[in-house]
């Protein structure tokens, strides 16, 4: 009897997203990612450290006890030569924000990413905005000139932008900075709210 792949036919699009147990002895077992990196993360020290030494949290995507996709979340700022928001009489470069810090789905796990990518957006808008100021989004999209592995455009199409705009491809480092703006998000669910 042959056993069913891991994942096959599942869809993620309404899975719970819950915080990582970093005690967990077999963290990450079998997690298979398109980058090494990001598995070898997952089950590492390294996200076990950084989550205990409260640097970063991680919340995972579970299924039948094996991980889904994970996303890392911890504090950040932009910054920034554009005047974001001028037009709202503010003239800072500088602003707070919350930073994606790894955003990784099994392969096998179709859809993990970017329910992991909606609930973070959801969570800093709807729960953190109200604890803290924050006002932006941040993330370092990897860019690998080696393979041509470019996840820019993955942020692109959930509204995320450039915080440099003019900056080539291939970048200068292995990274492009975007930022996501949470009030856009914030006055969409306002409007809604005001119309039931």
């Amino acid at each position: 009897m042959m056993s069913q792949p891991r994942f096959e036919g599942i869809d993620f699009s309404e899975f719970d997203v819950k915080e990582m147990n970093p005690d967990l002895d077999d963290l990450g077992q079998g997690f298979k990612c398109l980058r090494n990196d990001f598995a070898t993360y997952i089950k590492g020290k390294k996200i076990r450290t950084e989550c205990k030494s409260l640097t970063s949290k991680c919340w995972v995507i579970e299924c039948e006890g094996k991980i889904a996709g994970y996303i890392t979340l911890m504090a950040d700022k932009l910054t920034t030569e554009l005047q974001l928001l001028k037009n709202e009489g503010v003239g800072y470069k500088t602003f707070p924000a919350v930073k994606i810090g790894w955003l990784a789905a099994d392969k096998r796990a179709r859809g993990a990413g970017r329910r992991l990518l909606e609930w973070a957006l959801e969570y800093v808008t709807t729960d953190l905005i109200h604890r803290l100021g924050i006002r932006f989004i941040t993330v370092d999209a990897l860019y690998d000139p080696d393979t041509g592995y470019d996840i820019a455009r993955y942020y692109e199409r959930f509204g995320f932008k450039h915080v440099d705009p003019s900056e080539t491809t291939p970048p200068s480092g292995n990274f492009r900075t975007m930022y996501f703006d949470i009030k856009v998000v914030l006055e969409e669910l306002n409007a809604l709210r005001a119309d039931k």
